[in-house]
């Protein structure tokens, strides 16, 4: 996790997802890019007081090196472009003023980059249980769990690998299909029978007082979760913890 890149629109949701890559990644001594899209009734002289303010009240002190653009685009747009220029590791946004459901739901699929979207009325201490909703289908390529990986090493976190099923059927091989990928990993997993499967996930995180839900957003295992589904979509903007969504 060496560069996150954070777009803002200086709203509390865009705050506080400063904050929480602030708190959760600093130790990873990241590099913040930060980028506004500059909506056209907006005055350019205010938006540099409003960083200025921005700067004196989260950054100065964090000792984080951070940069700051305005762009004058379409937002999904510059977003994408920022992505494909700077190659960010992760990408972290709140999910409501303008970064809102809708906007959240079209990152999802458009992003090549793993996402974090981070609720705005969302407080946290310590990152201590994450969730990963998966199908235990064999992953094609072990770099998409990286970002889940280091995460978990990094704060020490229990991995809770959770499948919900709609009947009593077993998933062959399910422990095997992960294990080797997450055995430097404090992990348990965990099978539901459930016909709502949103339903459980969240139903769970609440149990468990989860701390982190991570989701495989494209296809890369056989019937893996996709982000062209509705239920992937649904739990990033529904959620109540944040979501990292892997890609």
């Amino acid at each position: 996790m060496k560069k996150i890149l954070i777009p803002i629109d200086l709203s509390g949701a865009s705050e506080n997802a400063i904050d929480f890559a602030l708190d959760v990644f600093s130790g990873f001594k990241p590099e913040l890019l930060m980028i506004h899209v500059k909506q056209p009734n907006e005055d350019l002289e205010y938006l540099k007081t409003a960083f200025g303010q921005l700067e004196n009240s989260k950054l100065y002190k964090t000792g984080i090196q951070y940069n700051f653009e305005i762009t004058r685009g379409e937002l999904l747009e510059d977003i994408q472009a920022a992505i494909d220029t700077e190659k960010p590791d992760l990408l972290v946004m709140g999910t409501t003023g303008i970064n809102g459901s809708e906007l959240s739901k079209a990152l999802v699929k458009l992003t090549n980059c793993p996402l974090m979207l981070v609720p705005e009325n969302y407080h946290w201490s310590k990152i201590k249980r994450i969730a990963y909703a998966n199908d235990f289908k064999n992953i094609k390529d072990s770099a998409v769990l990286h970002p889940l990986m280091i995460l978990a090493q990094k704060t020490e976190a229990k991995v809770y690998l959770l499948h919900v099923n709609r009947d009593n059927s077993v998933v062959d091989n399910a422990e095997a299909s992960l294990e080797y990928y997450l055995e430097h990993v404090h992990h348990e997993y965990i099978c539901i029978t459930s016909d709502d499967i949103e339903s459980a996930i969240m139903n769970f995180i609440k149990e468990k007082d989860i701390d982190m839900l991570a989701v495989l957003l494209r296809d890369h295992g056989k019937n893996q979760l996709s982000s062209e589904g509705r239920l992937v979509k649904e739990l990033v903007v529904n959620s109540n913890v944040p979501v990292l969504n892997l890609v």
